[in-house]
């Protein structure tokens, strides 16, 4: 059990950095956009957190519904 816990709070913790990423790099692009500066890397990076976060998120749920 204790296993599952960290398991979950490591998922959890992982999702926070992700979107804690997510907030910086929209900062960033908002900035750079007003400097008519390329964003497309930030913005790459911005989708594929997203889709990490949907990823982990699933994995969340499905540790739950197995263990709960």
């Amino acid at each position: 059990m204790i296993d599952v816990k960290e398991s979950v709070e490591q998922l959890i913790c992982s999702i926070y950095e992700c979107q804690k990423q997510i907030i910086m790099n929209r900062r960033f692009i908002r900035e750079l956009l007003s400097e008519e500066e390329d964003t497309s890397r930030l913005q790459n990076e911005t989708e594929d957190l997203e889709e990490k976060i949907i990823n982990l998120q699933q994995e969340l749920k499905e540790r739950f519904k197995h263990n709960y």
